[in-house]
């Protein structure tokens, strides 16, 4: 399970440029505006397998087996630090364990001593945590998808060829 503990409150596109873009000059449609945003957002982040904006993550990781060594792969990239391992003894009690992070093929790995008993790792991951630092090419991607779910179906949302550009240019590719 991988949840999301920390991230921060400002969005990658602002509402203001999403207006100017659709033409749209009154106010009764901000808080749905502010959600397509985030819905863009979110749509663009899974395409490109990576957040835009720094987040903390807890990912608790369940082993079957025990093992000498066990090497957990972070499950987002673009991991900036680990912050903690934690091995889980129960539902209440949690014990530090040692641990190194490698990268393999562009995955972020946690090395871990072995143990049956799952894994929490929290950790940061993502591209920027201040807006004027995210790429124009992903802010231009999440205006497009905000303007294709405000105006378009759903299955059209990623059909854009510039679209498909800017994900695959991003994406981050694991060749094996």
């Amino acid at each position: 399970m991988n949840l999301i503990i920390k991230q921060s409150d400002a969005q990658v596109l602002e509402l203001k440029i999403l207006k100017e873009h659709l033409r749209i000059e009154h106010n009764h449609e901000d808080t749905y505006l502010k959600e397509i945003i985030s819905m863009a957002t979110d749509i663009l982040e899974k395409n490109i397998e990576k957040p835009i904006l720094k987040k903390t993550y807890r990912y608790t990781f369940y082993g079957d087996d025990f093992v000498s060594t066990r090497c957990v792969p972070i499950p987002v990239n673009h991991v900036i630090k680990v912050i903690s391992v934690q091995r889980l003894i129960n539902d209440k009690d949690k014990e530090k364990v040692s641990y190194f992070v490698k990268n393999e093929r562009g995955k972020t790995m946690v090395v871990t001593n072995g143990t049956k008993s799952p894994i929490e790792i929290t950790y940061t991951a993502g591209i920027t945590d201040k807006q004027e630092e995210i790429p124009k090419d992903l802010q231009f991607a999440v205006l497009q998808i905000a303007k294709n779910i405000y105006e378009c179906s759903e299955e059209d949302v990623l059909e854009s060829k510039y679209i498909k550009h800017i994900i695959n240019s991003n994406r981050t590719l694991y060749i094996d």
